[in-house]
């Protein structure tokens, strides 16, 4: 259960900074573009590692003699984009304008692209999906309205890092599976 809640967090941290600049670049954003986004970035982390667990499911008979290493591979690439993108990140207020449904249905896709990639190698180690799903809907959603809340009074720089924690989080999942599905230790 502690590897789904921080599985879970880790995948809110992209929404969560997102969040965090939106607040940020909009001061005054009225309570109903908070909730939209809110909703937005919730439902899309819940439903997108459910679309990830039925393609991996589908497939995974394929390739369950490296499916570890498909999960391994799959948490270090988004993690280790998520890292680099709190290292170098990119500051832009008309792309985190999420009163435009557009931007906010773009902004849903992209935070949530790595949680299809989680639902994925759930499936590959044959793990229920549902969990992590629904973890990381709830806690996005919450994660959302304190980023927007919150990026008003602290600013840009603590989603960067929040993202950064994310990012380590996912690659140290991804390490975990290779130890224990490689019986290192």
């Amino acid at each position: 259960m502690i590897s789904v809640i921080a599985t879970a967090s880790a995948l809110a941290m992209d929404a969560f900074s997102v969040s965090l600049g939106a607040g940020a670049c909009r001061c005054s954003m009225p309570k109903t573009n908070v909730l939209y986004m809110a909703l937005a970035f919730g439902l899309f982390q819940f439903l997108m590692p459910i679309g990830g667990w039925f393609l991996g499911d589908k497939i995974a008979y394929l390739i369950s003699s490296w499916d570890h290493w498909i999960a391994a591979s799959l948490l270090a690439i988004v993690g280790g984009k998520m890292i680099h993108q709190s290292i170098w990140p990119e500051e832009n207020c008309a792309f985190l304008d999420v009163a435009k449904p557009m931007v906010l249905l773009g902004l849903a896709i992209a935070t949530s692209i790595d949680a299809m990639a989680v639902g994925f190698s759930t499936a590959a180690i044959g793990n229920p999906v549902m969990p992590i799903a629904t973890s990381a809907g709830v806690i996005t959603a919450v994660l959302s309205v304190i980023g927007a809340i919150a990026g008003c009074r602290i600013g840009v720089a603590i989603g960067h890092r929040a993202e950064l924690a994310g990012g380590v989080v996912l690659c140290l999942i991804g390490l975990n599976i290779l130890r224990v599905h490689l019986s290192l230790f």
